[in-house]
């Protein structure tokens, strides 16, 4: 229990000197389901995934709670990294994506996403992404996404006001 508390505590205070863009989407492409936020905010999945947490407990907490434990539920080895097979693990058990019915085709789609994320997340190039890895990648995005929907406003308005 304290050691939960005290990940908690640094979790808090590491978030809170990364930032954190209120952009919903991520700017990734759309084979980048990992950082999908309606994947990684699914509270009904985590609940199958942590018994121990009641649904209240699960519909209580902040965003970056539910992404931790949407993190550590796919964890297998406890360890606070994902390997390869634990990504994959978590991309496919999202059943409402439409991924390649046939069996070759779909490992391939996989593969290829799990090596996208490695290549795009995994910054100390250990084949596995690390909490802080993840958390880091994961705002990065944010901020990408929210300095992308910026551009887009200010060259709307910029066509707007050459218009009139």
């Amino acid at each position: 229990m304290e050691f939960l508390c005290r990940l908690t505590a640094a979790l808090g205070a590491f978030l809170f000197l990364v930032p954190n863009a209120s952009s919903t989407g991520t700017g990734d492409t759309p084979s980048n389901k990992f950082r999908d936020p309606e994947m990684i905010q699914d509270k009904h999945h985590l609940k199958e995934h942590v018994q121990e947490l009641t649904e209240e407990q699960i519909n209580q907490m902040s965003p970056e709670e539910v992404e931790f434990h949407f993190f550590k539920s796919h964890d297998g080895d406890k360890n606070l990294k994902l390997d390869g097979l634990e990504i994959m693990a978590a991309i496919e058990h999202q059943s409402e994506y439409n991924y390649p019915p046939d069996y070759d085709e779909r490992m391939e789609y996989y593969t290829g996403m799990v090596d996208k994320i490695l290549a795009d997340d995994d910054s100390d190039d250990d084949g596995m992404i690390s909490w802080i890895e993840y958390v880091i990648a994961r705002r990065r995005r944010e901020v990408e996404a929210e300095a992308a929907r910026k551009q887009r406003e200010a060259e709307r308005k910029q066509k707007e006001q050459q218009g009139n």
